[in-house]
């Protein structure tokens, strides 16, 4: 009898799979947040049923308790359903909305798959329900839809680097009939979701699906032709969505034309952050940087200030929502922003099982959580000039996978399928997203096992330059360097190769 937990199983898919399970026979673990006295349901009692809040740092806690109260053992099969979600306009979304939504969508598999490692076997699998919306820009639940990219990116690396030790696996289920629209917002004038399959019949598909030993598996061949037609028809597609979508809500004052240009750089006090303050300053661009290390701040407004360059800093730390307010407020006073580039990211570099919890949080916070909230409060408070330019810096890792910083490859999916989703939605506005390789800063050689061959990197000047370029020229995607060009296509050609090439030259040499 296998050993099956389900969170999120009080209500849609995973009440429907737990069911399933439960009259093939399997030793059901189920948790979710409502108190079991409001589950009249036979299949919830106090030996199957954990309540627990995901959106609570506390959550995995209160489930090792609970497992080790009811004399668990070990799990068969760990799958991270439980998912909320929203609709709307992202200029609406509010800060604590989006906290909830990345904390039960991302943050809580992250917490949960390190803490249950010691109940996983050979024989276990860790199955991530994701989404068909991963394939495709999603304007009105953008933020929904990039937490769900950014659970792929974490499980995709984390499958390389558990790859003999426990199975990983993706499924995307498609659209279902299930109580989360009405939750979320989404009426049925706008979408009648009544006609979409019942959650017991899509249930059925994924139960069948984690029998496979295919890493991702997209449930129904409707979904399968749309996920193919969201990640290839990308040139066509999103042009087409973004004729039909009505405009963000943009600037509402006047502006001089003959104002100074304001580039506002998150991270802009060393490294790329660094460059691209020096490049966008040698342009006539009046440069706002958003740091917290004040010494290098200093020190960097003092040597641009020297050659010329209008700068100042605003000191705060964004991986705390404090922080990203005190931005907000500052940069009010300086609007229309014609350019802001979300530069600032840190990593945690390590084996997943081992690696400090609490520091990849943080990692999910500056480098996700950041641009999400700071990019919503833009538009909500009008600060950004009508053809101004939003810019993402993604990473090479979208296309090779990154074992050993698996956090780190989840926010850099999750920011990438957001910033899609924005482009379709702001019309008169361009947003580049930027997916640079190895590049010869104190970050790379702080996190790179191996730096011996330092000096192939790109210079940050070289990779300013092409960022700057990139801008002028209003492209939305850029992944500079011939080199690291040649191996996005050939992730994407020949994915377990490359994925195999970046076990070898990261996670090996981490031991």
């Amino acid at each position: 009898m296998s050993a099956i937990l389900i969170t999120g199983a009080t209500d849609g898919l995973g009440l429907a799979m737990a069911r399933q399970f439960a009259a093939a026979g399997h030793h059901l673990l189920l948790m979710g947040r409502r108190p079991l006295s409001d589950l009249p349901d036979p299949l919830f009692t106090p030996q199957t049923y954990c309540q627990a809040d995901l959106a609570e740092p506390n959550a995995a806690a209160i489930i090792v308790a609970w497992l080790q109260q009811n004399s668990v053992r070990h799990i068969n099969r760990l799958i991270h359903n439980a998912g909320v979600g929203y609709y709307g306009s992202l200029a609406e979304q509010s800060p604590e909305n989006q906290a909830t939504l990345l904390a039960v969508n991302v943050l809580a598999p992250i917490r949960l798959t390190q803490t249950l490692f010691p109940w996983l076997t050979a024989q276990s699998k860790v199955v991530f329900i994701s989404s068909v919306a991963t394939a495709m820009p999603t304007p009105d639940y953008a933020v929904y839809s990039a937490s769900k990219a950014a659970l792929e990116g974490f499980a995709r690396s984390l499958r390389v680097e558990w790859q003999g030790q426990v199975a990983v696996q993706i499924i995307r289920p498609g659209a279902s009939r299930t109580a989360m629209h009405h939750k979320i917002g989404l009426s049925r004038e706008v979408l009648d979701w009544e006609k979409f399959p019942p959650a017991e019949q899509v249930a059925a598909r994924m139960i069948r699906a984690m029998s496979s030993q295919q890493s991702v598996f997209t449930v129904g061949w409707g979904n399968k032709g749309l996920t193919v037609a969201g990640r290839f028809g990308r040139r066509l597609l999103d042009p087409w969505l973004r004729r039909r979508r009505q405009p963000l809500p943009l600037t509402s004052f006047s502006v001089e034309p003959q104002r100074q240009r304001v580039c506002v750089i998150t991270g802009a006090a060393d490294g790329i952050g660094k460059a691209l303050a020096r490049r966008f300053a040698q342009a006539g661009y009046a440069i706002v940087g958003i740091d917290v290390d004040e010494e290098r701040a200093a020190a960097t407004q003092h040597e641009l200030t020297a050659q010329g360059a209008t700068i100042q800093f605003i000191l705060t730390d964004l991986s705390t929502a404090q922080g990203c307010a005190a931005a907000l407020t500052q940069l009010s006073a300086l609007a229309p922003l014609d350019v802001f580039i979300h530069n600032a990211g840190i990593n945690a570099v390590g084996r997943f099982v081992t690696l400090d919890l609490a520091q990849q949080e943080v990692v999910v916070a500056l480098n996700l959580q950041a641009p999400l909230y700071l990019t919503a409060k833009l538009f909500h408070h009008h600060l950004l000039a009508e053809r101004g330019t939003i810019v993402f810096l993604s990473s090479l890792s979208h296309y090779l996978s990154y074992p050993g910083a698996a956090a780190y490859a989840a926010t850099k999916d999750g920011l990438t399928h957001y910033a899609r989703s924005l482009q379709v939605a702001w019309r008169s506005g361009h947003v580049l997203t930027v997916f640079p390789g190895p590049t010869r800063t104190a970050h790379a050689r702080r996190y790179s096992p191996d730096n011996r061959r330092e000096t192939s990197r790109m210079p940050p000047e070289k990779l300013a330059q092409a960022i700057f370029q990139a801008c002028h020229n209003r492209r939305a995607r850029l992944i500079p360097g011939l080199g690291n060009w040649l191996l996005a296509v050939a992730g994407r050609l020949w994915p377990r190769l490359l994925e195999w090439a970046m076990k070898k030259s990261i996670l090996e040499k981490l031991a």
